[in-house]
């Protein structure tokens, strides 16, 4: 756990005061945008205050290069595939 989850989960540290946090928008939804990159919703909190929703923007390239960086956190074995 870190101390970026909201307090609303369970069992979650409270946002460090005068911190910024980002976090993936609950039931997020990846859209396209018009100049045909992809828009993430990230949830902006600062303390204790309201979040407010901004899109990550990313190129295709960007959101390829995000997905292997992340993919490498979680190794799948070669039989699980």
């Amino acid at each position: 756990m870190t101390t970026s989850h909201t307090k609303k989960d369970p069992g979650a540290a409270p946002l460090v005061p005068a911190k910024r946090h980002l976090r993936l928008v609950r039931e997020a939804e990846v859209k396209p945008t018009e100049a045909g990159r992809f828009a993430v919703p990230l949830d902006l909190r600062e303390g204790a205050a309201e979040a407010a929703t901004i899109p990550l923007v990313l190129t295709a390239d960007d959101a390829v290069a995000l997905h292997t960086k992340l993919g490498a956190l979680f190794p799948i074995e070669e039989e699980a595939r």
